[in-house]
């Protein structure tokens, strides 16, 4: 087993350089396939002694073809290794980073040592303690992974060395000698010599695991596994957005081939009609997806970033980007409600919530600039009724349950998979409120503020006199928009209560949705009813309730307007 302490010293320039020397010594030897060919035959040799010699002559060139795999082995477990090394040095560095900013230390033999907790305000104690401790376990997680990977480099290095020194890279005896060529043998040994992947921690593991397993790896592993094992990569919450992007891209092209294939097999064979309808439901939600991540001209949208995608369960789910989630300063998720659907209005909400990015660059810009990231997360099954009066049925859903939990882990994921967190910011919409909400109930989500919007409540229980200080952000940072109009916000919570209702509910700022004069002196709009607490107004003119969402993505909550 690899010690932390040994894996801080790996150096992969030891190995990259032999490389070369190795490639040398093999190009030499591979150049004398020919002359091997011809003492195989010699023209008018006859006898005993030409038999004799030939059975000598086979024996060189089978030791030659071994020999030529066995350096061939070597050179692959050389660079293979080198290349891997510089993934282990990345989960060093990035988990010793996170350490020292926090004062944490970790020992040689690999334990986190807490060097103890800044001072803060009393108030914010608990909730200092409780990430500290979660960063305690991240930084478990990361030494965990760095060692796994490790571990998982010396053993298979280990493992080509010991063929190679047994002689058991290849067997050039059954070859056909009169046509020998020692590249061939060269490229069986290559293969041979091959360093494995490591293996993803198991299904539902913590996103900091996640993070310090991709963190571990080479970039030319990361390409191989986004490649060949798109699955292990696209959903993982902890990956990076670009990579997870990468993956559910390829996969989205694998699943349609699928779903497409199946479906002409169904309809040749009239096959089961719940079945059709079924897999057109996923055709029609990749080709939307597809759309929302390329433009017009069929070219990819480098401004998209497709970070999950789940084609089980009832209804397709998908969660899209605007901007690059690795790197923006602020990064907002957005959880829509009932009846929203991949394939329906999901496309509105992106475009939308690329509109409040663009207004908090807006607002950035004055106070010398900063990037946003907006995401769309349909990743749970919003509920789909016909009539909204009947949201009484959605007090006890278990969809908001999953759902709550899963978006825990996906922000959680977000910050998991950054050297350094950003401004994070949960959004809820209707039903989204309510996912949203319980969401926060978990610890370690890394979310900064939180904004509610029409909104029947942020807890699942029946009944529940909860306060914003049951959400696990910091005091003062939770806020609520209820629009004149909104059945759903002012009505709902009075009837079938999810929680105490927002409008109404202690340590919850009120912001406004009603026609309003910005600070810099500029009109903003009314929003009215439940649906238009995002949109930009005719006329390009921003909605208050806009305008205060993207005052706080952009952490600048001095810029919000207070409901009256």
């Amino acid at each position: 087993m690899v010690t932390w302490g040994e894996a801080k010293r790996w150096n992969p320039a030891v190995l990259q350089e032999a490389v070369g020397a190795i490639n040398a010594g093999y190009n030499k030897l591979v150049a004398c396939s020919d002359d091997l060919r011809d003492i195989t035959t010699p023209e008018g040799w006859h006898g005993e002694a030409a038999g004799a010699a030939a059975v000598e002559v086979n024996q060189i060139i089978d030791g030659l073809e071994e020999y030529a795999a066995d350096i061939a082995a070597l050179r692959r477990a050389a660079g293979d290794t080198g290349d891997a090394i510089t993934g282990v040095r990345n989960g060093v560095r990035e988990a010793e980073t996170i350490a020292s900013g926090n004062h944490f230390t970790i020992a040689a033999d690999g334990a986190v040592i807490d060097n103890g907790m800044p001072e803060v305000p009393p108030e914010q104690e608990q909730l200092v303690a409780e990430e500290r401790a979660r960063l305690a376990e991240e930084l478990k997680d990361r030494v965990e992974q760095v060692l796994r990977q490790a571990t998982d480099i010396d053993d298979d290095l280990c493992a080509v060395l010991g063929r190679i020194e047994a002689g058991n890279v290849i067997d050039a005896t059954g070859n056909d000698n009169e046509n020998t060529s020692l590249a061939a043998a060269g490229n069986s040994g290559a293969v041979n010599g091959a360093l494995s992947v490591l293996t993803p921690p198991p299904v539902g593991a913590d996103p900091s695991m996640n993070a310090a397993w991709w963190a571990a790896l080479s970039e030319s592993q990361r390409k191989q596994l986004i490649a060949q094992h798109p699955d292990w990569v696209g959903n993982r919450d902890g990956v990076k957005a670009v990579d997870r992007s990468s993956a559910n891209l390829n996969l989205l092209e694998q699943q349609k081939r699928g779903f497409t294939a199946e479906l002409e097999r169904l309809r040749r064979e009239d096959g089961d009609s719940d079945e059709i309808a079924r897999l057109e439901e996923r055709v029609k939600a990749i080709d939307s997806i597809t759309g929302m991540m390329h433009d017009p001209d069929g070219s990819l949208n480098p401004n998209r970033q497709l970070m999950s995608l789940d084609l089980t369960g009832d209804h397709p789910k998908a969660a899209i980007a605007n901007g690059d989630v690795d790197t923006a300063q602020h990064v907002a998720v957005f959880t829509p409600g009932m009846n929203s659907t991949v394939d329906g209005n999901m496309r509105g909400y992106v475009d939308d919530l690329d509109g409040v990015a663009r207004s908090a660059e807006r607002m950035l810009a004055t106070q010398g600039g900063g990037s946003v990231a907006t995401i769309t997360w349909i990743g749970y099954e919003p509920s789909t009724l016909d009539d909204p009066a009947s949201l009484v049925g959605l007090a006890t859903a278990e969809n908001v349950d999953v759902g709550g939990d899963k978006l825990a882990k996906f922000d959680q994921g977000i910050n998991a998979s950054r050297p350094t967190d950003p401004h994070l910011t949960a959004l809820g919409h209707s039903q989204g409120s309510i996912v949203t909400g319980i969401s926060l109930t978990h610890a370690g989500t890394g979310v900064d503020d939180a904004v509610v919007f029409g909104s029947p409540g942020v807890a699942n229980h029946f009944g529940t006199d909860n306060t914003a200080h049951d959400l696990k952000v910091p005091d003062g940072h939770a806020y609520n928009i209820t629009a004149e109009g909104d059945a759903v916000a002012r009505y709902v919570p009075e009837t079938w209560r999810y929680g105490r209702a927002p409008y109404a509910m202690e340590g919850m700022n009120q912001l406004s949705a009603d026609a309003e004069v910005g600070a810099d002196g500029a009109p903003l709009a009314a929003s009215y009813g439940h649906s238009e607490y995002t949109k930009t107004m005719p006329g390009e003119v921003d909605s208050t309730s806009k305008h205060n969402i993207a005052a706080v993505v952009a952490g600048m909550p001095q810029l919000t307007v207070a409901a009256r």
